[in-house]
């Protein structure tokens, strides 16, 4: 049996019913009885049917993914793939060392031109088998990062089968995987770099992230949270994955080739917007309440920010930024001890999803598979490993939160001009971002809590493996 904790933590539609006495005289209150009496005995069967949740979770899950596959974005199977990773691939693969930046036509492959060589063995499976190799690649960092996930979180087996369905129904995730994304990739990194740092090896950790900075940019602000806390072993293993790949980017295609690729890919983007309805970062949000349904496929050149924009983006960032950053130094202040030395504590699990959550909602662009990363906060909470308050404002955070970013990737708007699509392109399309905020939210308040010395014990809540 679960605690009973984490069994109301984790149970929001379970009815916990009790009859007081006398209440079952009568034919409605024998009915009502029985009902309840039923209930009970069904959920003390499921509970304890171990292999029915789990076939419940696989099998249902696995039906719900082959639905969405049908109607995810993108139309176009592993579109980004063709347009940008295998034609970086089939460049490399033609000219070897003597490659020159661009790898691809323009709009295509946009990580650091030395990146590239990744994909270069995919190449031998020709054009039209490549999208379904990568594809295959996913689905085993996917179950590796379920597996790693559930060890990290502490799941027992019925939250580890809840955390499967999850995966299964998770939208950014079947993005992810019909572009032929790297998010889900990124996902799995993140589990094996929180593990090393648990396994006390943080420079490899730090390496590991250093690696996941260079192909999703924005996680570069856990390099910063990790410098302002003075891991410096874990900041030196990121330094050093950095420098590694940043040098051999430079001596493979030169300080032009990798200047070209700064002016394509991160210039432009700088203080800009993308409209596109799977941009779901802050920017992205105020483009579409301007534009409304105007540009949802539009991508590029990025808009240049009105003065709304500016002003509402500057208020964000700095309640944002300078909050979480705040928070986190007060929570320092009032640490025991050693508490910022040795394996990840509570709290610290709490601030790197914190500030992982922060990366994705303040980038320029967070594309909608990238809140597939957000498993990771989710898992972490459901296996109770989180020092978050157990209250209803939690609880509700949490679970609505984790149903928004885990919604289909779809477009939730048209693009024809009418009342209907402008309330849906300024509201509902950004749903994936409104999930990230309340999760935000919820992560922020528990260590607000903390700092003010209201949640007493943020050790974790043990749970017992299956």
């Amino acid at each position: 049996m679960l605690p009973a904790r984490i069994a109301v933590r984790f149970a929001p539609f379970a009815v916990v019913m009790a009859v007081p006495a006398g209440r079952g005289v009568g034919p409605l209150g024998c009915c009502e009885t029985m009902v309840v009496t039923d209930m009970v005995a069904a959920r003390e069967w499921l509970a304890g049917n171990r292999v029915l949740i789990w076939l419940v979770a696989g099998i249902g899950g696995l039906v719900i993914h082959v639905l969405l596959w049908q109607v995810s974005e993108p139309s176009a199977l592993f579109s980004d793939f063709y347009k940008a990773n295998w034609q970086a691939a089939e460049t490399l693969w033609e000219y070897g060392l003597g490659a020159i930046w661009p790898l691809s036509e323009k709009g295509g492959f946009s990580n650091l031109p030395v990146i590239g060589w990744l994909y270069v063995p995919l190449v031998v499976f020709g054009e039209e088998n490549a999208g379904w190799a990568f594809w295959v690649l996913g689905i085993a960092a996917l179950s590796a990062a379920w597996a790693l996930l559930t060890r990290l979180a502490r799941l027992a087996a019925p939250l580890a089968a809840a955390l499967m369905f999850l995966f299964f129904i998770n939208g950014p995730v079947v993005n992810s995987l019909r572009e032929g994304q790297t998010s889900h990739f990124i996902l799995l990194l993140l589990v094996v770099a929180l593990l090393l740092w648990q396994a006390k090896r943080e420079y490899a950790a730090g390496v590991v992230l250093g690696f996941c900075a260079m192909i999703k940019l924005p996680l570069l602000l856990l390099g910063l949270y990790f410098l302002l806390k003075q891991r410096w072993r874990i900041v030196a293993g990121g330094a050093t994955a950095i420098g590694v790949i940043v040098m051999s980017s430079l001596a493979l295609f030169g300080l032009s080739g990798n200047i070209g690729w700064y002016q394509e890919w991160v210039a432009p983007y700088l203080g800009h917007a993308i409209p596109a309805f799977n941009v779901q970062s802050i920017d992205g949000f105020l483009v579409r309440l301007e534009w409304g349904e105007t540009y949802l496929r539009y991508w590029d050149p990025p808009i240049v920010p009105s003065l709304f924009h500016m002003i509402a983006r500057s208020c964000a960032f700095a309640a944002l930024f300078g909050g979480t950053f705040w928070l986190i130094h007060r929570a320092d202040k009032i640490a025991r001890p050693g508490a910022s030395t040795g394996d990840p504590s509570p709290r610290d699990l709490l601030e790197f999803v914190l500030v992982l959550n922060l990366a994705l909602i303040t980038s320029p662009i967070s594309w909608t598979h990238y809140y597939c990363m957000l498993l990771l906060p989710c898992a972490l909470y459901l296996g109770g490993q989180l020092p978050l308050p157990d209250d209803a404002t939690t609880r509700a955070l949490m679970r609505i939160g984790c149903i928004l970013v885990s919604v289909p990737i779809v477009m939730w708007a048209g693009e024809e001009m009418s009342l209907a699509n402008a309330i849906l392109a300024r509201t509902v399309v950004s749903v994936w971002l409104f999930g990230g905020l309340l999760m935000f939210a919820a992560l922020a308040r528990g260590l607000w809590r903390i700092q003010a010395g209201m949640t007493p014990s943020p050790a974790p809540l043990r749970m017992a493996q299956p």
